[in-house]
């Protein structure tokens, strides 16, 4: 088993966890995986998502057909040891024990805005 830390830099999720979240994971578990519990979490504390247009963070934050980050999404994670992660560009690279992620779903890039794949 392992920890990970997400925070998430939105306005209506940060107020159901203004410290971010720790959760325990698999050996094997991605930055994809701490999303989809992130979900769950929420749902179970919030009864439904609580950004409006959005069912959950993972519509909001990846394009599911293309396997990738909206552009919009900035996306940080780094080891214990201060080795940032590729995550971005490999979003299904095992995350290490200990890690830190953080994740700003709208505005985090100066690029284009991407509609997200509803």
């Amino acid at each position: 088993m392992k920890a990970v830390t997400m925070i998430i830099r939105q306005s209506s999720v940060s107020r159901v966890f203004p410290s971010g979240l720790r959760l325990s994971f698999g050996d094997d578990a991605s930055i994809l995986d701490v999303i989809n519990a992130v979900d769950q979490m929420i749902r179970e504390k919030c009864g439904e998502f609580p950004v409006k247009g959005f069912k959950c963070l993972m519509e909001m934050v990846y394009h599911p057909i293309e396997g990738r980050f909206y552009n919009q999404v900035a996306v940080q994670a780094y080891a214990k040891s201060g080795m940032f992660l590729s995550v971005r560009e490999n979003p299904r690279m095992p995350i290490p024990d200990e890690a830190t992620i953080i994740l700003v779903p709208e505005g985090g890039c100066a690029t284009d805005w991407e509609e997200p794949v509803r």
